[in-house]
């Protein structure tokens, strides 16, 4: 009987639909992490190496921050963060490489109209320099 008061009043306060929205992100969350882990971004075997590099560098140099930031050298604890912060940059790495890989021609383009602006700007700041000397 009182838990059927407490609901209610859960329910009433809207404090359940809270905890439901809550919940439901979580899942959400989940299941894109599973998602993510089990899906083939198509990367060569090379730049696969290079990912799985890059992520355990980071992730035991970050690792290594925030414990020694925090003064606390626990091993277990360190185990189970490394594994977390290994999985999110391992998962922020492909996805990135992945983004680069599908827009490779915009930003191509995009370096190459930069650097021809950059190399005209530099030109003609240099024309106009040695003609306020001369």
């Amino acid at each position: 009987m009182i838990g059927g008061i407490i609901l209610l009043i859960l329910i009433a306060t809207g404090v359940f639909s809270v905890l439901l929205d809550l919940t439901s992100e979580f899942i959400k969350l989940t299941l894109w992490i599973f998602q993510l882990s089990l899906t083939d971004f198509g990367l060569s075997p090379s730049i696969e190496i290079i990912v799985k590099s890059l992520t355990f560098i980071l992730s035991y140099a970050l690792v290594g921050i925030i414990f020694n930031s925090i003064g606390l050298f626990n091993s277990d604890a360190m185990k189970y963060v490394y594994f977390v912060v290994s999985t999110m940059i391992g998962f922020a790495l492909s996805a990135l490489i992945m983004f680069l890989q599908e827009h490779i021609i915009i930003i191509s383009w995009s370096i190459l109209g930069i650097t021809i602006i950059t190399i005209f700007t530099i030109l003609f700041l240099v024309k106009k320099r040695n003609t306020l000397k001369g």
